[in-house]
């Protein structure tokens, strides 16, 4: 991964890459090809391959491969509400639709017709959402307002296969998978709770995912009432289980003031768990879930190295997008 931030183009990276399980959908590329085309390819390789598991499973096991697939529609929701804020077109958008959301072409299609936050969020989203987004409206989404948006509906997402892990899996399939889905909740909220101070809004709790697996209430109540982002980020490096992944997060947000180091620590830290799976016994629906998670972060760094060289970038700033754990 980090020898493919030096090539100098994206067609040396086409040709690397031709032979490997994203073959078929790089090929269709060509130097040049926006950070947009790039990342869709990819992400289609990756779904391909998640379909191809899906046709094959049953019982459990496809159910289980539904919900992960499930999470989608949040991110699908999420774009909607973000390009629309922005004044993009449907066809801005539909480039860039997640391929394994289960919300059909027309169901999206209907959605982008629609202005109203609530009631965007009310078809796709449930009571919990809603409510979590009611101080929000379509108008006032610009900066860092919309990426908070965008941060309450990709947790909730998340939130959703949490609770599925958490209240229907049992035994040492709960038990597996428990790490990776509560460790995304709770880098979710950390996410919240950081970009809301940013903005300076005051009610942080209304827009948090209840659900939690390592930030406990203590915890949260310590974040919340940090006087700003610098002080949060000293809290969240110094919790015992999240240590090793927020270590110099301050430096990260004071060097780029950019909270996007964030979703690179989460990756990183849901890939090293996800090794850790592998080597367990017995085989269980962990194993599945770690495996996706490994491929999902192989797609997404390949598209940040095929994205950034074509983007004219320097190999360190690429790298600074790589989530490989250490």
């Amino acid at each position: 991964m980090h020898s493919l931030a030096e090539f100098r183009t994206q067609s040396e990276i086409l040709g690397v890459l031709a032979d490997g399980p994203y073959g078929r959908e790089l090929s269709e590329l060509r130097d040049g090809s926006s950070p947009i085309e790039t990342e869709r390819a990819v992400r289609l390789g990756f779904a391909r391959g998640v379909k191809t598991l899906i046709s094959s499973s049953q019982g459990s096991t496809r159910d289980f491969l539904l919900e992960f697939s499930r999470r989608f529609d949040a991110y699908d929701l999420a774009a909607i509400v973000v390009f629309k804020a922005q004044g993009k077109s449907w066809e801005e958008f539909a480039s860039t639709r997640q391929p394994l959301a289960l919300l059909k072409e027309a169901e999206l299609h209907r959605l982008y017709s629609i202005d109203d936050l609530r009631t965007i969020v009310g078809i796709v989203g449930d009571r919990a959402l809603v409510n979590r987004l009611k101080s929000f409206s379509m108008e006032d989404l610009a900066g860092e307002k919309a990426s908070l948006v965008r941060d309450i509906i990709t947790g909730w997402g998340e939130e959703r296969f949490y609770n599925y892990v958490n209240d229907k899996l049992g035994g040492f399939d709960r038990e597996s998978c428990l790490p990776i889905a509560g460790g995304t909740v709770d880098l979710a909220n950390l996410t919240i709770i950081l970009r809301s101070k940013l903005i300076g809004i005051p009610t942080v709790r209304e827009h948090l995912i209840p659900s939690s697996w390592k930030l406990d209430d203590r915890t949260i109540d310590q974040l919340l009432v940090a006087q700003d982002v610098t002080q949060a980020l000293d809290l969240a490096s110094s919790h015992p289980y999240y240590h090793s992944i927020l270590s110099g997060a301050r430096q990260k947000y004071e060097e780029t003031k950019s909270l996007s180091f964030l979703e690179v620590a989460s990756r990183k830290h849901a890939s090293h768990i996800s090794k850790r799976i592998f080597l367990g016994f017995p085989y269980t629906l962990g194993v599945v879930l770690a495996f996706l998670v490994v491929k999902e972060n192989e797609a997404r760094n390949l598209a940040a190295i095929v994205a950034g060289v074509g983007a004219g970038m320097k190999p360190d700033q690429i790298r600074s997008l790589v989530a490989i754990p250490e």
